[in-house]
């Protein structure tokens, strides 16, 4: 049983890996992002490291999955706060890939808990906040520093 889930995160792991690539490398570098994108992405990413933090150091007790619970629902929420900003900015090839990450951002975390479950020790729930955290750091380097004083000169 716990050999389908490590087969399951890592097939919408890399799936959504591929999509916040594609979102970020074409889309978001074609139309550029304002400050509310720019530091909200950033928001986004640490809230899902923090999210996934919780069964990366932290055996699956009654308390601890309440947290993941809690954090993940935060995170699922905190992922839409930019549709009005979309609604006006984004091309339909744009909409169609946040809809395919907001279904894997939420599939995911749920694969995470089973597998958190099934088998706590799993390496994988050591690696993807190091991965997320990674994600976030660039976007954070890039999109407000390096952007940022780039488009102040």
């Amino acid at each position: 049983m716990a050999a389908t889930f490590h087969f399951l995160l890592m097939l919408l792991a890399g799936t959504q890996a591929f999509l916040m690539v594609v979102d970020e490398g074409i889309f978001h570098r074609r139309r550029g992002l304002g400050k509310f994108e720019r530091w909200g992405h950033v928001a986004d990413t640490a809230l899902f490291c923090l999210t996934l933090c919780v069964p990366a150091f932290w055996q699956p007790t009654r308390m601890a999955i309440i947290s993941f619970i809690v954090l993940g629902f935060a995170s699922c929420l905190l992922i839409t706060k930019d549709e009005w900003v979309h609604a006006k900015a984004c091309e339909p090839i744009e909409h169609w890939c946040h809809a395919m990450l907001f279904i894997l951002h939420g599939a995911l975390l749920i694969v995470v808990g089973m597998l958190w479950i099934l088998e706590p020790q799993a390496w994988e729930l050591r690696a993807l906040p190091l991965g997320v955290f990674a994600w976030g750091i660039y976007q954070h380097f890039y999109w407000n520093i390096y952007n940022g004083r780039r488009s102040h000169q």
